[in-house]
This record gives C-alpha cells, sequence and structure tokens, in this order.
C-alpha cells in the first residue's frame, strides 16, 4: 500500500514539494490556504483550510508522514500538533523554529550558547533604548520580533531615509510586537545555505542566488524574489569557500545547542548570511526552504526527497547528492506587483516544452487560473551551464500569458 503523505501550504515550493512527494508513488493529501491547482491536481485529497489553525489537522491523523512548507504553519505549532495524532513530520517543532519567528530569541540563543556570527545587536523596548543605540550607530537594520512575510526588516538608507524616520518605524514596531531588534548596518556580499538537518548533522545544498527586486538592473521595491539562479559547480561568483564553511560552522553549532536543550531541529535549515572585511555574520535564521530556492535546490536532487525525509525524522541524515547541473528559476507576477498588483486577470498556460511549470499565488474559477495578490507562476530550466539553463526558461517564458511581467536578466552574466 503507497504510503500517505501530508504537504503543508499552497506556494510554488509546496507544488515542488509535492511533485517530489509523488514521483516515489506517494499518495499526497494536501491543506492548503487555498487551491493550488498544482497541488491539488497531484493529490487523492486536498482540504482548503487555515493552515496554521492546529485543531483542523485531526482530519489528518490517518496520512504516514508530512512535509511542512510556510513559516507561519510552523511557528503555529502545526508539527507539534502532528507529532501529537501520532504523525512524524519533517519540519522543526513551534519551539525550535522559534529561530525564525522571534528574532530577539535567536540572537539571544547565539550570545547564550557561545555561537559566533552574531553581529552587535539591541533588543529595544523603549524609546530611550532605540536613541541609545542610534547615538552609538548611524545606520542600523531595524528587525521586528515576529513573522512578516519577509517584508518587515528596514535598512537606513534603503528604506529609511532619516533618524527621526528610524525612530518612528522602531516605535511602531514596539507598539505592535512589545519590542525591536536593531543591529549594525552590515556592508558586505550577502549569501544563503539551505540545509537538511537531522538534528545531529546539517548537510548543505547547492547555493542559489535570488534577486528581490522587481525590475532588470536590481531596480524598484524588493519583493518575494523574481527568481534565482544556481551555478553548476554548486557554488557562487566571489564567494570564498571560507566564508561558506564559516556559514556552515555557524548553522552546524546552532543546530548541536539547539539539540542539548532538548528541542532538536529537524528539516530544513535555511541561513541568511553576510561576508564583510570583518568575517561572517548571520543576518537572519528560516526554519523552511526559500522561495524560489526550493525549485533550484529540489530539481538536482537525485534521491526521493520522501527517503531524505525518513533519515531526518529517524535522526539518520546521509549523504543527499545533487545533480551537477545548473538551474534557472523565473517568477511570472502581475502587473503592478508588488505595489498595486492586478487581481482577478487570467493567466494563459501553454504548456512549457523544456522547463518546468510550478504553481504559486493563483486562483482557479470555472477551469480558468486568475492572478491574486502575489507572484503567480514560475518556470525552471536545468542546464549543462546557466546560459543553457537561460536558454531553456526564457525560451518557455512566452508561453505564460496574461496581465504579466517577469525579470529578464535572472542568471545574466554569471
Amino acid at each position: 500500500m503507497n504510503l500517505k503523505v501530508l504537504v503543508v501550504g499552497h506556494g510554488a515550493r509546496e507544488h515542488a514539494i509535492a511533485k517530489k512527494i509523488v514521483e516515489s508513488d506517494a499518495e499526497l493529501h494536501a491543506a492548503m490556504g487555498s487551491r493550488n491547482p498544482g497541488i491539488a491536481g497531484l493529490s487523492k485529497r486536498s482540504e482548503i483550510m487555515d493552515i496554521t489553525d492546529t485543531d483542523r489537522y485531526a482530519k489528518f491523523g490517518d496520512v504516514d508522514v508530512a512535509f511542512i512548507g510556510p513559516e507561519a504553519a510552523l511557528a503555529a505549532g502545526v508539527t507539534d500538533r502532528l507529532n501529537e495524532l501520532g504523525v512524524p513530520v519533517v519540519g522543526p517543532t513551534r519551539e525550535a523554529s522559534k529561530l525564525e519567528w522571534s528574532k530577539a530569541y535567536t540572537r539571544l540563543f547565539l550570545s547564550d550558547h557561545g555561537i559566533e556570527g552574531n553581529p552587535e545587536y539591541s533588543i529595544c523596548r523603549t524609546g530611550g533604548e532605540i536613541r541609545e543605540f542610534l547615538d552609538a550607530h548611524a545606520e542600523v537594520a531595524v528587525k521586528p520580533d515576529v513573522l512578516t512575510g519577509g517584508k518587515g526588516v528596514r535598512i537606513t538608507g534603503e528604506h529609511l531615509k532619516s533618524r527621526e524616520e528610524v525612530e518612528a518605524y522602531a516605535m511602531e514596531r514596539i507598539g505592535s510586537d512589545g519590542l525591536v531588534v536593531l543591529e549594525p548596518r552590515l556592508v558586505g556580499r550577502e549569501f544563503t545555505l539551505q540545509a537538511f538537518t537531522d538534528g545531529k548533522s546539517v548537510s548543505v545544498m547547492p547555493l542559489v542566488r535570488d534577486y528581490k527586486r522587481a525590475f532588470d538592473g536590481d531596480r524598484g521595491p524588493n519583493t518575494g524574489s523574481m527568481g534565482s539562479y544556481s551555478r553548476e559547480d554548486h557554488g557562487l561568483p566571489g564567494l570564498s569557500e571560507a566564508s561558506v564553511r564559516r556559514g556552515v560552522s555557524i548553522m552546524e553549532h546552532t543546530v548541536r545547542e539547539l539539540t542539548a536543550t532538548g528541542e532538536a531541529f529537524r528539516g530544513v535549515l535555511y541561513g541568511g548570511f553576510m561576508e564583510t572585511e570583518e568575517g561572517v555574520y548571520l543576518l537572519e535564521y528560516n526554519s523552511r526552504f526559500g522561495d524560489p530556492e526550493a525549485m533550484n535546490v529540489l530539481a538536482l536532487l537525485k534521491r526521493p526527497l520522501l527517503d531524505v525525509g525518513w533519515e531526518i525524522i529517524d535522526g539518520r541524515l546521509s549523504d543527499l547528492g545533487f545533480e551537477m547541473k545548473a538551474t534557472v528559476c523565473v517568477y511570472i507576477v502581475p502587473d503592478g506587483y508588488p505595489v498595486d498588483p492586478k487581481r482577478g486577470s487570467e493567466v494563459r498556460i501553454k504548456q512549457p516544452k523544456s522547463s518546468e511549470l510550478f504553481f504559486a499565488s493563483v486562483h482557479e474559477e470555472d477551469g480558468a487560473i486568475l492572478t491574486t495578490g502575489s507572484r503567480s507562476v514560475a518556470l525552471l530550466a536545468k542546464g549543462e551551464s546557466i546560459s543553457e539553463a537561460r536558454e531553456k526558461v526564457y525560451g518557455d517564458v512566452p508561453g505564460i500569458e496574461g496581465a504579466l511581467f517577469h525579470r529578464r536578466d535572472i542568471g545574466e552574466g554569471v
């Protein structure tokens, strides 16, 4: 009898996870906040529900294993609830995922456990504490303590133009969250590391670079991401191996210390780092795959994702194995995204010839695929080189029609 596997979430990241699960001839079940037509089409059973409402998961007590995609579900304690129902989960508990949903907790955890990579920081609860930190640091990063969908961090010079704006935003966060985290603005090269971990070992995936700005040339407002690439050598141009090793070391130390506290992190740990002249600093942790980075790495994973998941659950994670190929992922988004996206517009899709299609934030009505307020679909292609993957994916982009746009420079000049 085929294993019953639950996937929680409804974005392109979860569509990518679902595709890898069904490769193992598993019976897919899905819990989605909205109907992703790609996931629904693969599923034996799909439920549209509030995926953060842990009481709603009683109906999934019959599945054999679960994979959780979004951070909001992890922060809500969905892993804990499924474990109570006897369902093993690839995804950390609420307490372990606190690395993502509380910026203050993460800074204190690194400090308390002697983990390298912490920049100077201040956890502020009053205007006086904010002003004291700003007296010492002219340029800062203002970080909400809570989940903000990747849109809460604001930086002097980039988002906040004056000290008055910094103070006002920091006080706004204190008013809503009770505290705010301030850090000096770091200057250097940003990079990310994604790794599977079973609470003991950390197995890093190919490195991926994504593109946050809406328009070509890294112009325009920040988005959830407009695309990403990975190189055939699994590295990133200009990034030193020493910095990567430093980042991996920080992640390994974090995992060890979490396990020692009794809250082993089992799932995907995603670290955002900054390579500076003074060293490598941790910017933030995420407790799940990135989006679109999940598409890049899962396309290269040689082993069945379901097998990797069981090894994570059982605490016996072994070597993963990834194809030595390049990938390019391009997001196609509604006109006006992210400031004033055009909603309810039809997306007409011609089956891609050389790329893989992932549905993201769309709505299906009477057989038509309609835009919502976020990214619509992603296309991903593999190649022996970045240029080959680019040629494939951009060759298929014209087959996605509607009131849409995309960046044309993903992976260009790499």
